[in-house]
């Protein structure tokens, strides 16, 4: 089940919200311009298979997505980690970044906390297989699925090219609870 956990950035310990209902969760994100809903994934898919495969397993659901949103690039992030190795992938997503165009998410299989930095909070997103999430350009997030990862995300994009995330300097994110914690 999806939750929304809501933080003030000064007090990374202490929640100030959590939410489970997803009309609560729709409508407190919909308030700092980020959308959310729910989309059942018409082909199932396994998390950890390769990116090329699950984008040609979704490529029906992916072009009406595409079409729906106005969105022309997309990528998919699929890994499983059962044995908590870790990986470069999984670090780099841990670690605060912006995307200059917006970007959607989308949850193919797995769960995953994707964390929004906006304004003077976090908003703590726990994703879950079917979640759709819509990033505004420019936002500060970052994503951790824990420590034993099992996930496979769509991401699509309102540019040509799959665009280049930009670190935020330092390690804000490292004071938030992770996936694990929740």
């Amino acid at each position: 089940m999806s939750s929304l956990t809501v933080y003030h950035q000064s007090l990374p310990e202490y929640p100030n919200k959590l939410l489970t209902h997803l009309e609560d969760i729709a409508s407190t994100l919909a308030a700092v311009g980020v959308q959310f809903s729910q989309v059942p994934v018409a082909q199932p898919v396994t998390a950890g298979s390769a990116s090329d495969e699950l984008l040609a397993a979704s490529r029906v659901q992916i072009d009406q997505l595409m079409t729906a949103h106005g969105y022309t690039s997309a990528e998919v992030l699929s890994l499983c980690d059962e044995r908590g190795e870790g990986s470069e992938l999984a670090r780099g997503l841990r670690a605060e970044q912006r995307c200059q165009p917006a970007h959607l998410h989308y949850y193919l299989a797995g769960r995953g906390l994707l964390a929004l930095h906006i304004g003077e909070y976090v908003y703590s997103l726990l994703c879950e297989k079917g979640d759709l999430l819509l990033v505004p350009a420019g936002t500060a997030h970052w994503f951790d699925g824990g420590e034993h990862p099992r996930f496979a995300v769509l991401r699509l994009f309102d540019s040509p090219q799959v665009p280049a995330f930009v670190p935020v300097a330092g390690d804000f994110a490292t004071a938030f609870a992770g996936l694990d914690d929740c």
